[in-house]
């Protein structure tokens, strides 16, 4: 479904031409978008992976950027190392590139192990796929503990798509998750005049990035979470949610503080998520008793892994990209999100979100939560978050 924006413009660029927005809804329909972009790409692919599985999904797209290459593509590719952990640990538990595992990552990935009661890899299984990749004089590949969370994919500096999906087949065949295609609005040039910090988030544009960059914060002084709780805070009628993982306490009060104002409220998490469960649960707990289960609250628990980061405000607005509502996404990684001022778009993504709440259950109180898995899982958080260096 595309729709179209209004003419946007910011300073030190012509006025923009008009922009498309298109919803892919599950994994099956943005890798198919993605996969198809990239063999139609020209010039260049840049792309930000936080997660990248040895799996089909994850040699599917290096298979496709390896023919890019091939006939002279022009290939970036970020990739965050601190995604490594998960990638040895679920799933597959092989990683596509990280195959090497040092001291401190063995013994960071036996922690969680243990904790979670899941036996991950430590024997890496050599790709030469991978190789070839990385290999190939049209690549440049970037692998550092880079604290980058996105989920990014630009292709010829024309098309943007983004969201919460990572490359593998837990994110194309089960999670429910998003992603959002943007095209022409000069989405590419704007996108990187946020990531340098050369122009501020404005809300009153017909699109825009929230964006938590390193580089371009410390130009701008920006707050990404500072914005999103302004956006909370102007939701008159009704606030849909759906978030792979919370627990940071200040857009908990704020979704509290708008149930309380008599927002329709709501919001859809797994009932198990794959890692934070605990810390999902204890703040889903704080919410429900916060409000009194209120009856202007569905706090709705799916059986599928939610892996989506989406806001939608009064059916005005739209938030959809890599960021969670967590202390680490707000403070400690690298994070985009595009935000949107679209009816049309904003409805559908409301009804995607809403054939998935048909699937789940409202949450009631008690939840199963242990505060000694919070302890553990509240210390993985600070821990990765303890250095914002790159």
């Amino acid at each position: 479904m595309s729709l179209t924006s209004s003419p946007a413009s910011f300073p030190g660029l012509e006025p923009a031409p008009q922009a498309t927005f298109e919803l892919l809804a599950g994994g099956r329909a943005a890798f198919e978008r993605i996969l198809r972009r990239i063999g139609e790409a020209r010039r260049s692919v840049e792309m930000r992976a936080f997660e990248w599985r040895d799996d089909d999904a994850g040699r599917c797209v290096a298979r496709a950027l390896l023919a890019a290459a091939e006939r002279g593509v022009k290939i970036t590719i970020w990739k965050d190392r601190i995604g490594g952990y998960y990638e040895h640990l679920e799933a597959t538990k092989q990683s596509f590139f990280h195959k090497k595992i040092g001291f401190g990552a063995r013994c960071q990935l036996w922690a969680m192990m243990i904790f979670y009661g899941r036996w991950g890899s430590l024997a890496q299984r050599r790709s030469e796929l991978a190789e070839a990749l990385v290999a190939h004089p049209n690549v440049r590949f970037v692998s550092e503990k880079r604290f980058d969370h996105a989920k990014l994919y630009q292709f010829d500096d024309e098309t943007v798509i983004l969201g919460g999906m990572g490359i593998g087949d837990d994110f194309r065949d089960v999670n429910v998750d998003f992603m959002v295609e943007i095209s022409g609005g000069d989405a590419a040039l704007r996108l990187a005049a946020r990531y340098e910090g050369r122009a501020c988030f404005d809300p009153g544009r017909p699109f825009d990035y929230l964006l938590h960059a390193f580089r371009g914060q410390a130009l701008t002084g920006e707050s990404l979470s500072a914005q999103r709780l302004q956006l909370i805070a102007g939701v008159r009628e009704r606030l849909t949610i759906a978030m792979a993982y919370l627990g940071d306490p200040e857009p908990t009060a704020a979704v509290v503080e708008a149930v309380k104002r008599g927002v329709q409220v709501t919001l859809l998490t797994a009932a198990r998520a794959n890692v934070g469960t605990d810390i999902n649960l204890l703040t889903c707990a704080r919410i429900l008793r916060l409000t009194d289960s209120a009856e202007n609250l569905r706090l709705v628990f799916h059986p599928r892994m939610v892996h989506a980061k989406v806001l939608v405000g009064d059916g005005e607005w739209v938030d959809l990209g890599s960021t969670n509502f967590t202390r680490l996404s707000h403070g400690g990684y690298e994070e985009v999100d595009v935000f949107c001022r679209d009816r049309m778009f904003a409805r559908r993504v409301e009804q995607a979100i809403e054939q998935e709440v048909r699937a789940g259950e409202q949450a009631r109180l008690p939840l199963d939560y242990r505060l000694w898995r919070l302890a553990f899982e509240l210390g993985v958080s600070a821990f990765q978050g303890r250095s914002k260096a790159r």
